[in-house]
């Protein structure tokens, strides 16, 4: 291949539906993780009386006084930026390998919209807890899942910090639906990715927030960081995603504010 003809595809492909694809869902992916984050790093570095009062570990000195996981936490958020940045463009063609994302297309129906993404939701939310179910299993835990483990105070970037089968099979949960339904538009596709990356970034958080967590409107059903943050302290139970459904069927619904937490 000349050239130019390396020039003409590289081109081509800033001018084609899987770049457009990639950059909504990069900067939708990288406006709401950060836009979390940075909240969360502030009130992390600075002591802010009326936040500290939610901090679910308050046993525990905050992270900015743990410069050893601080360095790890940066080194593999480094890691997985880059990752998601390159491998974005592939999911593209797994959507149209198996149906058809419609990029330029006028938007659905409101309806369809919310059906749809409430099929991704259960999807993810069943998918997720048994796969983690698994992940926790023995082999598997020492393998692969205990590098996600090591925070055992999380807070909002340990949410996609993982092995890397890891991060496929949690990428094969939120995205398997979407690929099933065969035909989706590229506004829902970043719907999802807002609400996804928000509920996993809440639940890492590290604080039972007011109004802006899921467990504040619905802490029977959706518990957020009190399932999550009691899951990072004991390694075990609280399985679930978006809901506590499939932990209380199980009989591994655990909060962190529980009496019964520690038994």
């Amino acid at each position: 291949m000349s050239i130019y003809d390396s020039i003409f595809s590289l081109t081509s492909f800033f001018q084609s539906d899987a770049w457009i694809f990639s950059v909504y869902i990069i900067v939708t992916y990288e406006i709401v993780f950060w836009l979390c984050n940075s909240f969360l790093i502030y009130i992390e570095l600075f002591d802010i009386s009326s936040i500290d009062q939610y901090r679910i570990q308050k046993h525990k000195k905050k992270l900015r006084f743990q410069p050893d996981i601080i360095r790890f936490m940066i080194q593999q958020t480094i890691h997985n930026q880059i990752s998601f940045v390159l491998l974005t463009p592939i999911l593209y063609y797994i959507f149209n390998y198996f149906g058809h994302v419609d990029i330029q297309g006028v938007r659905p129906l409101w309806s369809t919209i919310l059906f749809q993404i409430g099929l991704f939701i259960l999807s993810e939310d069943t998918i997720f807890f048994w796969t983690h179910y698994l992940l926790h299993t023995p082999w598997l835990y020492k393998h692969i899942h205990k590098k996600h483990h090591v925070y055992t105070q999380p807070t909002g970037v340990t949410a996609v910090l993982s092995d890397p089968i890891e991060g496929i099979v949690s990428q094969f949960a939120v995205w398997f639906m979407p690929v099933l339904l065969k035909e989706t538009h590229i506004f829902t596709l970043c719907l999802w990715v807002t609400i996804r990356v928000y509920q996993t970034v809440m639940a890492h958080s590290g604080y039972d927030l007011p109004y802006i967590s899921t467990q504040y409107w619905l802490p029977e059903l959706m518990p957020g960081a009190l399932a999550h943050d009691f899951h990072h302290q004991h390694g075990k139970w609280s399985y679930g995603s978006f809901f506590s459904i499939w932990d209380q069927l199980m009989g591994t619904h655990r909060l962190s504010t529980s009496k019964t937490a520690t038994k």
